[in-house]
């Protein structure tokens, strides 16, 4: 079998293969019989044809894809070995001519990642400061979330919550009708005049207005209509919010008084700045890395990653109520245009992916068993009572190989950080600064 290989771009060859009419004399009878024993010709048995016959009656054609479907397998793997290529995705033979039997098969190869000199990428990490706005907002929202709603006999006010009966009619006629419905007042309603035209009505007074719904309000009755309303407020209640004392802070948690809670919000809120601040400097070592990076990837590694993009936009979708036909039609996309859009977001996370795969292969991290096993007790532990049934099921199969790769980038990328904050010396720096020791060492034994 001959075989040349043409590279046509980065990672990706072409193979062009020539089998000799010899090697193939045996697996097209055999062919031709199997075909034969399908679609049996009249006058003699399934099977019992003459090749000539059987090819004078259905064609070359059928007989060579049957034999490929036999032999393609081993004229793939042997043509890889023969080019000394490393496949990085799966791909089919292509028949150029029967006669003699001439295939092409287009071979994506595995990335190429060279660095030039990772050990001096520097980045610093900024200082965490929590201020005193930041505390008081979160004790706000405390006071938010513990809020009451206290009925007042007054007009509507924006940010009240009323009660009230609408009933509607669209422009073609349709009618609407909601009874004892609730909702708060607020410019961010859609259609945002609604809201508007409640303010002002005493509970028991009603009102008419026109309200104009936007083209992809969720609800595709009115979706794009004029409507008009008469709409009659049941009841109002104003928000009261509860004082900010030591009885909040004891009905919020474990905590005496307010200043403790205070303490706490303030731990949390610098805990997570810390770790804002930490992911922001690993962004910036990563990016560094990539610059002083020389890569070459095969064109199927970026779509692959748009396909996984795709498939976690759906599930997201999915769990929402929604589906991903239903996403692009409101969007006014086509299939095609999503993955254009996704594509230079798939391109940077194909690249830092990776070099960050040759930085840890470079660095020799290993992730050990109790590392993973560490790993999963944490993400069982939430589950409480089931905890041990989660356990179980993420010690296995795909989530356990998700959650090892997990462990292994983030003990990659912590390494990384490590190395650009100057608080860990390269694993390979530190190799070849032993291995010049010992050379000069010996020179001057010598």
């Amino acid at each position: 079998m001959k075989v040349s290989k043409e590279k046509i771009g980065p990672c990706e060859y072409v193979l062009n293969i020539e089998v000799e009419p010899e090697r193939l004399q045996e697996p097209l009878r055999q062919a031709a019989r199997r075909l034969n024993k399908r679609r049996p010709l009249s006058g003699f048995r399934p099977g019992k044809a003459p090749y000539q016959m059987v090819e004078h009656m259905y064609g070359k054609e059928p007989i060579f894809d049957e034999m490929l479907g036999r032999i393609g397998n081993e004229l793939y793997e042997e043509a890889l070995k023969q080019s000394e290529l490393e496949p990085y995705d799966g791909t089919a033979l292509e028949v150029v001519q029967l006669e003699p039997l001439t295939l092409k098969l287009t071979v994506p190869v595995q990335p190429q990642v060279t660095f030039d000199d990772y050990h001096k990428i520097r980045v610093k990490q900024k200082s965490v400061r929590v201020r005193k706005t930041e505390i008081d907002k979160a004790l706000a929202q405390i006071q938010e979330d513990n809020a009451l709603w206290v009925p007042v006999e007054r007009a509507v006010k924006m940010g009240d919550q009323v009660l009230i009966d609408a009933a509607g009619t669209t422009d073609d006629g349709n009618k609407i009708e909601q009874q004892d419905l609730t909702l708060v007042t607020s410019e961010d309603m859609a259609p945002p005049e609604f809201g508007q035209n409640l303010v002002g009505i005493k509970p028991g007074e009603s009102k008419e207005f026109d309200s104009e719904y936007p083209a992809d309000f969720r609800d595709e009755k009115v979706a794009g209509k004029h409507v008009h309303f008469r709409v009659t407020v049941k009841s109002v209640k104003e928000k009261e919010l509860p004082a900010l004392d030591d009885e909040l802070a004891q009905t919020f948690g474990p905590y005496e008084t307010l200043a403790q809670l205070q303490t706490k919000i303030k731990e949390e809120l610098r805990e997570r700045r810390k770790a804002e601040v930490k992911d922001a400097a690993i962004d910036e070592a990563l990016d560094a890395l990539l610059e002083q990076a020389t890569l070459e990837y095969p064109a199927i590694a970026v779509e692959r990653e748009i396909d996984d993009m795709i498939q976690a936009s759906t599930d997201s979708l999915k769990r929402q109520g929604f589906t991903l036909e239903g996403y692009l039609s409101m969007s006014n996309k086509t299939m095609a245009q999503w993955r254009d859009e996704m594509r230079p977001r798939a391109e940077k996370r194909v690249q830092r992916a990776l070099v960050l795969a040759e930085f840890a292969k470079a660095e020799g991290i290993k992730v050990e068993a109790k590392e993973i096993d560490q790993e999963v007790d944490r993400l069982s532990l939430p589950f409480g009572e089931r905890a041990d049934a989660v356990k179980a099921t993420l010690s296995t199969g795909q989530p356990l190989r998700s959650i090892s790769s997990d462990v292994y980038r983030r003990k990659a990328l912590e390494h990384l950080l490590a190395i650009a904050s100057g608080q860990a010396e390269s694993t390979q720096k530190a190799a070849e600064t032993a291995s010049e020791a010992k050379e000069s060492s010996g020179k001057g034994e010598a």
